[in-house]
């Protein structure tokens, strides 16, 4: 998970602290040891991060995260390199954060989303009127 908590630190700037979920048996025995999860903490909110050992398809990425999302009772980001715009466009419309180390992140739960083309960085803050409408 390095590589997505150097990403968020020094492309955007997000100071994220993360260790290894303390709950992980409460995964399914079978799927434990394909997947990696962090219990991350960003400005005292705590959220997990998770990622496969394989490069999962986008069903298979949601499944997986809705999961942990139930066991956990905590926001749950899926982080994977390779999802391609159209997959990540998905997630958004359907409000699923995500992160794709060296091209977005998409943190719905903290109110923000952010793109770094770099060198350039781009924050989008909603307004509470903005973020009303998007409620579903």
């Amino acid at each position: 998970m390095d590589e997505e908590l150097d990403y968020l630190w020094e492309t955007l700037g997000l100071e994220i602290t993360a260790d290894l979920w303390p709950e992980r048996d409460k995964i399914h025995p079978t799927l434990r040891p394909a997947i990696t999860v962090v219990q991350a903490n960003y400005r005292r909110a705590p959220f997990l991060i998770m990622r496969t050992s394989w490069h999962a398809a986008l069903p298979d990425l949601k499944r997986i995260q809705a999961s942990l999302v139930e066991l956990s009772g905590m926001p749950t980001v899926i982080s994977e390199t390779n999802l391609e715009r159209r997959q990540r466009e998905r997630l958004q419309r359907q409000r699923i954060p995500f992160i794709c180390p060296g091209i977005q992140a998409y943190l719905p739960f903290m109110d923000e989303e952010y793109w770094s083309d770099t060198p350039d960085t781009y924050v989008k803050t909603y307004d509470p009127h903005e973020w009303a409408q998007l409620e579903d």
